[in-house]
């Protein structure tokens, strides 16, 4: 049986940190150790993670300074690195479901036997949106748990939740390798690394209970408002991340003749009208949903990529 790592960072995290490793502990998955970097708490996470421990032998534990949530995990994996043949992320504050592990084991098992070859293999999957107390929520925006992987959505658009992250040893020897000096988030990074080098799989049913409180580095919008005010806020800052990580893909990655064509038709739209007209006709390029489609034109448009 193929031995999986958890690579979990930790951030003042007491509050949800034992739901979420009691829930580890009960994957149906038998062959699995838990790496935990925290990332510079002041609570009492570091304590309750000794106080496990103590209880389970396949809980490992180092401690650093606050680097941020990216840095963070870009360290787990650098010490992860050769000690299984895959590697899961968690976060503190979420829910596995008992065979988290193994659906995602089992699929991409299934995707290497077909590739008969060693190839660089990332899943993802859907998650089940729950408040503090671990309950539904019902959410008013519909997402689709139908994404498909490619390219040229992950250019533009993050669908790799990092908590439903696995990735085999292949994707995290080159993830070590490649490692971004400017980067929106650890996932999307990962998203784009797999895309352009390896596999995505995503796994639209979901095995992870993922929890939405004030405290979210990253949450769900689930109010259609609510998503509306923030889509135009963020259109009247200044932006231009995916732009700037784009150009770190292409400074840091060996890309393909084609990917290297459509990563340029990407920043050629940022000042040039023609340019964007171009872009928004490539169909290979662009994010998924209706919603999303449309703020992507927008965003194309005003240059604010």
């Amino acid at each position: 049986m193929k031995k999986v790592l958890i690579l979990m960072s930790t951030y003042n995290g007491e509050k949800y940190i034992r739901e979420q490793l009691d829930s580890i502990q009960k994957q149906s998955y038998p062959n699995f150790s838990l790496l935990i970097r925290d990332d510079g708490s002041t609570d009492a996470t570091v304590a309750i993670i000794r106080e496990y421990q103590k209880k389970y032998s396949n809980i490992r534990l180092i401690t650093g300074k606050n680097l941020g949530v990216c840095s963070s995990f870009f360290t787990l994996c650098q010490k992860a690195d050769g000690q299984a043949e895959y590697y899961a992320l968690a976060d503190q504050d979420d829910y596995w479901l008992p065979d988290k592990i193994l659906a995602a084991v089992q699929r991409m098992e299934r995707e290497i036997q077909k590739e008969k070859k060693t190839v660089s293999i990332l899943y993802a999957g859907n998650k089940t949106l729950v408040d503090e107390r671990l309950l539904p929520i019902h959410s008013e925006i519909k997402y689709s748990p139908n994404q498909i992987p490619s390219f040229g959505n992950a250019l533009v658009e993050n669908i790799c939740t990092g908590c439903t992250c696995v990735m085999n040893q292949a994707l995290l020897t080159k993830l070590c390798y490649y490692i971004p000096n400017q980067v929106i988030m650890h996932d999307w990074w990962m998203y784009l690394l797999a895309a352009s080098l390896g596999k995505v799989i995503y796994d639209r049913h979901s095995y992870l209970l993922y929890r939405q409180h004030g405290a979210n580095v990253y949450g769900t919008m689930i109010k259609k408002r609510a998503l509306w005010k923030h889509r135009w806020n963020e259109l009247k800052k200044k932006r231009g991340r995916v732009y700037r990580q784009i150009e770190t893909l292409k400074r840091t990655v060996p890309l393909s003749l084609e990917q290297k064509e459509m990563a340029d038709k990407v920043l050629h739209s940022q000042k040039s009208i023609a340019g964007k007209w171009k872009l928004l006709r490539d169909k290979r390029i662009g994010r998924q949903g209706k919603g999303q489609r449309m703020v992507y034109m927008g965003l194309v448009l005003l240059g604010k990529l």
